[in-house]
C-alpha cells in the first residue's frame, strides 16, 4: 500500500492541502504537520466515490499512534459520504485513513487551515 502525499498551498491567510485519489489500494495519507505551519482552526471536506467505504481524519501527537479525530461538537470524523467538519489542528501530525472500499473507491481530502 503506497501512501498518498499532500500538496500544500499557503494562501495569505492559510494553508489548504489535497490529498487526491485515496483508493482502496493506498487508504492513508502521508502526515502533514499542522503545528510546523502554525495552522490554528481547520475545515476537513471528504469528496468522491467512496463505494461502501468509511473515510476518517487521524491526528498523532508523537507519529506513530494515531486516532480518529472529533469535531468542535466531539463528534468522531467519519464520513460514509461527501461531508465536512470543523476541527481545532492541535495534533503535531494529521492524516486522512479509509478503510473498507471497493475497487472504484476514489476519495478526496481537503484541509483549509487558518494560520
Amino acid at each position: 500500500m503506497a501512501d498518498i502525499t499532500a500538496t500544500e498551498v499557503r494562501g495569505n491567510d492559510g494553508y489548504t492541502v489535497t490529498w487526491a485519489t485515496l483508493t482502496s489500494s493506498n487508504a492513508a495519507g502521508v502526515v502533514w504537520n499542522p503545528v510546523k505551519q502554525e495552522a490554528a482552526f481547520a475545515t476537513v471536506t471528504f469528496t468522491g466515490t467512496f463505494d461502501s467505504a468509511t473515510a476518517v481524519l487521524q491526528g498523532s501527537n508523537d507519529g506513530s499512534n494515531y486516532v480518529t479525530l472529533k469535531d468542535t461538537s466531539d463528534t468522531a470524523i467519519s464520513m460514509a459520504a461527501a461531508g465536512y467538519a470543523e476541527v481545532s489542528t492541535a495534533m503535531m501530525y494529521l492524516r486522512p485513513s479509509t478503510s473498507g472500499g471497493s475497487g472504484s473507491q476514489d476519495i478526496d481530502c481537503i484541509i483549509v487551515a487558518r494560520g
